[in-house]
């Protein structure tokens, strides 16, 4: 066996090296090699919520939710779906198209709570590649008494915190909260 070469101890080689490392979650002494940020994220818009939009119904057209407004919503919460989804395993929302099963159709209202309402947006987002995902608004109002399906999962956007919500027998409940 040869002898293993050592390490230069040289001070000011040292230095220069240590200015590269910092702590980072895992370590006190880590160096920054790459972010991936090969993620995609396709918003789509159904032609219900498009007619929603543009024509309203019996009252006129509706307001509040523009698209600017239901973009910025999912946008805002994609990362908090993931990040309770990570928490959480038993929150699905994702659907697959899985050769010989029929395709789920699993539905998210996304709320956010503010001060001239209650956004809801429906959306339905489907799994089409590694790292591509496709977000399709099915639907829009601004009420304060949108009505959720049985079965159906919430995410509420609420000051300083995330609820996750599911509708059980016409009862919503409260199944995890974020702090943010």
């Amino acid at each position: 066996m040869g002898i293993r070469p050592r390490i230069n101890k040289n001070v000011n080689a040292r230095s220069e090296i240590k200015a590269d490392f910092e702590p980072n979650c895992a370590s006190e002494n880590a160096k920054f090699l790459h972010k991936y940020t090969e993620f995609e994220v396709e918003l789509w818009i159904d032609k219900h919520y498009e007619k929603r939009l543009l024509q309203g119904d019996d009252n006129g057209k509706r307001e509040g939710i523009s698209e600017e407004n239901v973009q910025k919503l999912i946008i805002n919460a994609f990362k908090y779906l993931l990040d309770i989804y990570l928490r959480f395993p038993q929150f699905k929302f994702i659907n697959f198209f899985e050769s010989g099963k029929k395709p789920t159709k699993e539905r998210i209202v996304l709320k956010n709570v503010h001060d001239n309402g209650t956004l809801n947006v429906v959306i339905e987002i489907h799994f089409l590649d590694t790292s591509k995902y496709e977000v399709t608004v099915i639907t829009a109002m601004e009420v304060d008494d949108f009505k959720i399906a049985d079965g159906q999962y919430v995410i509420s956007i609420v000051q300083n915190r995330v609820l996750l919500k599911r509708n059980v027998n016409k009862n919503l409940q409260e199944i995890y909260k974020l702090k943010l």
